[in-house]
């Protein structure tokens, strides 16, 4: 049997890999990876790859890559990237989306949403 996951346990893998961690967990992936972790977990993922981390969650992603947090999360992507933050309004879940370089989104900075579901940097 190879390595089982633990939930609340640290992942990383390399190049062209996939790392899932739990509840509190942290996931890293290599060059083109994707990275998914849990509820208040942190996922990176490096460039042109996908990150999605859990409500709370910090999502982080490289060149051309997608960050995608849950409510009341952050994300970061680099030039060409896309962020994206999912939030709740008039008892509907939405997604807020946003694309580096437009609309004033700089890239490797913090985002997340202000009371007016608008992209705010923070630090």
């Amino acid at each position: 049997m190879g390595n089982a996951g633990v939930i609340g346990s640290m992942i990383t893998v390399g190049d062209n890999q996939t790392a899932v961690s739990g509840y509190g967990g942290t996931s890293t992936s290599g060059y083109r990876g994707t990275s998914t972790s849990g509820y208040e977990g942190t996922s990176t993922s490096g460039d042109y790859g996908t990150s999605i981390s859990g409500d709370e969650g910090t999502a982080t992603s490289g060149y051309g890559g997608t960050s995608t947090s849950g409510d009341y999360g952050t994300s970061t992507s680099g030039y060409r990237g896309c962020i994206q933050i999912y939030y709740y309004h008039n008892g509907r879940r939405r997604l807020k989306v946003g694309y580096i370089g437009e609309e004033g989104l700089l890239p490797n900075v913090k985002y997340k949403l202000d009371e007016n579901f608008n992209f705010k940097a923070v630090e």
